[in-house]
Formats: C-alpha cells, sequence, structure tokens
C-alpha cells in the first residue's frame, strides 16, 4: 500500500489548473478522481479507489434516509475526472472549487490513499482551529497503534 505523506504549496491558474505534486503523479495514475470532502477541502485519489470508495458508501442506497440522499447527490454531482495537459496540469471544474474556496492559493497534502487540496486559508484555518482536539488528543485516539 501507498501511504501519501508531504505538504505542497502551490496555485491554481485562472483557468482552474494546477499541477499534482509528482510525488503523487504515478500513484493517482493516468485519470485521477476529484471529490469534495470534508471540511472544505477536495479529494484527490486513483480513478479506481475512488470508484469503489463510491460504491462502497452507496451501495444499497435508501431513497427514504434525506441526509443519506442528499449527501449522495451533493458527492455525487461534483464528481470529477482529472485529465493532464501537455504542461502536465489539470483542470478542476471551476464550480468544485468555489464550492471550498479555491481560488488561487493551494495546499495539497498527502492523506493516507489519497491526497486533500485546500485552499491556503482553510487549511491554515484547519491547523489552528482551536475548537478541535488538540494533537496529542489526536494522536490518544489512534491507540496503541501510535
Amino acid at each position: 500500500m501507498n501511504i501519501l505523506t508531504g505538504e505542497f504549496h502551490h496555485q491554481v491558474d485562472e483557468k482552474g489548473r494546477l499541477r499534482i505534486p509528482s510525488k503523487f503523479k504515478e500513484y493517482m495514475g493516468t485519470d485521477p478522481m476529484v471529490i469534495r470532502g470534508s471540511s472544505g477541502c477536495l479529494m484527490l485519489m486513483p480513478k479506481e479507489k475512488g470508484e469503489a470508495l463510491l460504491s462502497r458508501i452507496f451501495s444499497g442506497d435508501n431513497l427514504s434516509e434525506s441526509n443519506r440522499t442528499r449527501a449522495m447527490r451533493i458527492i455525487l454531482s461534483g464528481v470529477d475526472y482529472l485529465e493532464e495537459d501537455k504542461q502536465g496540469r489539470v483542470q478542476i471544474n471551476s464550480k468544485l472549487l468555489a464550492k471550498v474556496g479555491i481560488d488561487k492559493n493551494v495546499v495539497t497534502i498527502g492523506a493516507n490513499d489519497r491526497a486533500e487540496i485546500w485552499s491556503e486559508e482553510k487549511w491554515e484555518e484547519y491547523l489552528n482551529d482551536e475548537s478541535q482536539p488538540d494533537f496529542d488528543e489526536c494522536l490518544r485516539s489512534l491507540g496503541e497503534n501510535v
């Protein structure tokens, strides 16, 4: 299993294009999938992993569960498959970028089996959010594995 790690600062151009960090490119393959994530980020993963995740989450969809149906609609309507151009950039749907507040400066982080793309501002807010548990408390929640 590949574990993606690291933090990379870069920019999205006016057409919504960015470069996937070279450290992540091979793992992502030729047509990675981008999905709206939690806390205001985008999740980037290989197409096969993304489709398997979505299939697992939404199998046996119960349309009477309004929260589940809403989540399904929001997530699936925003899924985008990315293709690299000749300059090594991928273009992300402008509506998806707007939903998570990405307009120029971005941070791409490794997050185990996926990458997350954050606006630089939201990433800093997330790291410094004092309403969240502190780092040591988060480590304890991982149990004896740490």
